[in-house]
């Protein structure tokens, strides 16, 4: 095993992701990369404490698609220690879309990225399903009078 099939430390990874930051900064727009810069300040946070949670505002509507990318690209930076993963939207049942971050090999191969679109399609209907279920279940248990 030589030195680059090594998992990338902690260090290392510190240092990409300050190397990318550094590249967007200096092409995104400084309110943009404010923002951006904020919320990767609040998932990095919650990550070093092994904890979950949402990160967002309530006007989301500022963080633009290229903003989303971009955060899931720094986040897999952090994660894996990875540079060169490939972005690929995945169209959305309710008309939006959104987006993974793929190895470049897999990227590239047409049967990868459906397999990886119809998995998503069908993680997204299951969950709605179990979403209608639920309000179900919580609305016959806790009745109001304004229904």
């Amino acid at each position: 095993m030589n030195d680059e099939d090594a998992a990338p430390g902690e260090d290392d990874r510190a240092v990409k992701v300050a190397l990318y930051m550094e590249t967007l900064q200096a092409r995104m727009d400084p309110d943009q990369y404010g923002a951006l810069a904020q919320a990767l300040h609040e998932a990095f946070h919650l990550l070093a404490q092994g904890r979950e949670g949402t990160i967002g505002s309530d006007d989301d509507s500022s963080f633009t698609p290229e903003m989303n990318r971009e955060f899931a690209t720094v986040l897999t930076i952090l994660l894996t220690g990875k540079m060169d993963q490939r972005v690929v939207e995945v169209p959305g049942s309710d008309g939006h879309s959104g987006f993974v971050l793929m190895d470049p090999e897999e990227a590239d191969d047409p049967a990868k990225v459906q397999e990886v679109r119809d998995f998503i399609d069908q993680w997204t209907t299951e969950r709605e399903a179990m979403d209608i279920e639920l309000d179900g279940i919580a609305r016959a248990s806790n009745p109001s009078t304004d229904d």
